[in-house]
């Protein structure tokens, strides 16, 4: 078989950039993209999704793309999965600590992200296309150390958030 389509994914890092220092009330949107990318991790994502339109407009006569692009991801690991030294798995621990406070993100499962992808194989309008998969209503670092806690995480200090 031929690949006809890409599906890349990508993280909500190259889409969300300076707009909301601009305006306080910018609701983010797949045409959104990261102008201002600071850490290493966002400039990577950002120069991989580059790299991946770059490509698909350049062989646009043998495959499509369309990226997928998610925020925090939460959900069940596959039997036997060990944990990753990842980003996200940095971050959750630094939660877990207390050591990340005040900040708001719209969520994603890992489920929820696995559909969008089969979708965005199976179906052909999504061809060229960026989307945004989280959830519409913003859940607080506080809020997650409380899930990860009542879960049964180790290692996590509720009172640091006191």
């Amino acid at each position: 078989g031929t690949v006809r389509r890409v599906v890349l994914t990508c993280t909500l890092a190259s889409i969300c950039g300076t707009q909301r220092s601009k305006n306080p009330d910018h609701i983010w949107s797949e045409a959104d993209k990261n102008d201002a990318p600071e850490s290493a991790y966002s400039k990577s994502k950002v120069a991989g999704e580059a790299k991946a339109w770059e490509l698909a407009k350049k062989y646009h006569d043998r495959f499509s793309v369309c990226t997928v692009h998610f925020g925090p991801l939460f959900g069940a690991m596959l039997p036997g999965q060990r944990v990753s030294s990842g980003h996200s798995i940095q971050l959750l621990q630094e939660m877990a600590k207390g050591k990340v406070m005040c900040q708001m993100w719209g969520v994603t499962d890992v489920v929820d992200l696995a559909a969008v992808h089969v979708a965005a194989l199976e179906r052909p309008e999504a061809a060229g296309q960026r989307y945004i998969v989280s959830s519409a209503d913003q859940v607080s670092t506080l809020e997650v150390a409380k899930w990860a806690a009542a879960a049964g995480a180790s290692g996590v200090d509720l009172a640091a958030w006191a």
